[in-house]
């Protein structure tokens, strides 16, 4: 296990393209090996169709995600000037009513303040404004050093992405010697017990991606019903947002709604407001509720299980955990369902 673990570690750079391939074959295989049974088709074309009609769907959905995302943020793009007016109005406004007044108290306190005070004091504004100026000139420098890299990254990417498609129609196509290869390797007893633990696996993890999709649509459809009944403009491209956030560990929705949310209280528009904060509540709410339920069914995992592992993979791995957490549970299910686990504690015995 350890030699494994370093070796991806050290790798992963040079195979990460050909775990890419080996995972997407793992989930085409079974479509694949159902065609070339039922149809009585040759598996290199039952594996082109398969993987034609996969990498279709893929960019199709892509395509009109991308297009709705952009005919929305054209349109956002015109309201943009108004939004960002207004802004600057309330901050006008704060300046005046409220900076301005307690700018001159603090002044009139400066002032009673005795010449190595005023004097420390100066230093230090003198130091906070260096280091804001020196933090976002460092911001902007590495902005515009990511232009050139991204554009010089494509082809790169672009390479990549052949291999992964062609790794993938080989590995897909030649899954059975692959699989008989590797049990030819092993011993009967791991060859027996590695079997059942792939075969828990693909439940545990098609489970797993199940109950994700769930959650994600129970999100979307909430938050989707919730902006039409708010009367806002462009709900899809805004739910695709949401959806998208949605699938980020920690963040989750707070990233669309939050900053929202806070725009609306400060231009004044206490209705929308409240109305936003009660749906981003009623999400929150229906996802932590729904998620434990909805994984243990899926996974057959123990709530309370799921939430000790949860707390420990963010104690080791710190936010990089709560990714791993899922893996990790689904791993850990199937060595104690297959037996795995037992066999293990009496080899340690002896």
């Amino acid at each position: 296990i350890l030699g494994l673990y370093f070796t991806i570690k050290y790798t992963f750079t040079y195979i990460y393209p050909f775990l890419i391939a080996l995972l997407v074959s793992f989930l085409i295989n079974p479509v694949v090996t159902f065609i070339v049974e039922k149809l009585k088709v040759p598996r290199p074309f039952a594996t082109l169709i398969v993987l034609s009609g996969f990498m279709t769907f893929f960019f199709t959905s892509f395509a009109l995600i991308i297009t709705e995302l952009i005919r929305s943020t054209t349109d956002l793009a015109e309201k943009i000037p108004v939004y960002f007016q207004n802004v600057i109005t309330f901050l006008d406004d704060m300046f005046h009513t409220s900076i301005l007044p307690f700018y001159h108290k603090i002044m009139s306190f400066f002032s009673t303040l005795n010449p190595s005070q005023q004097e420390a004091i100066d230093h230090n504004i003198q130091e906070l404004s260096n280091h804001i100026a020196s933090s976002g000139a460092s911001l902007l420098k590495d902005i515009l050093l990511f232009i050139p890299e991204f554009i010089t990254a494509l082809p790169q990417s672009l390479t990549t992405f052949i291999i992964i498609v062609i790794a993938t129609f080989l590995i897909t196509n030649d899954w059975d010697r692959i699989m008989e290869w590797i049990q030819n390797k092993l011993p009967s007893k791991i060859d027996r017990a590695s079997k059942e633990m792939l075969n828990h696996l693909k439940r545990s993890l098609f489970g797993f991606l199940k109950a994700q999709s769930t959650l994600v649509l129970i999100s979307g459809l909430i938050i989707y019903i919730g902006l039409l009944l708010l009367d806002i403009n462009h709900a899809i491209t805004i739910t695709l947002f949401a959806i998208m956030s949605d699938l980020l560990p920690l963040v989750g929705t707070g990233l669309i709604f939050i900053p929202w949310i806070i725009y609306l209280f400060l231009t004044a528009h206490y209705s929308l407001t409240i109305g936003l904060t009660i749906l981003y509540m009623v999400t929150i709410v229906a996802r932590q509720i729904l998620e434990p339920k909805i994984l243990s069914n899926h996974m057959g995992l123990n709530p309370l299980l799921a939430l000790i592992t949860l707390f420990i993979s963010i104690q080791l791995w710190g936010v990089t955990g709560i990714v791993l957490t899922p893996f990790i549970m689904i791993i850990l299910s199937a060595a104690y369902r297959t037996g795995i686990t037992a066999f293990i504690w009496k080899f340690i015995k002896g």
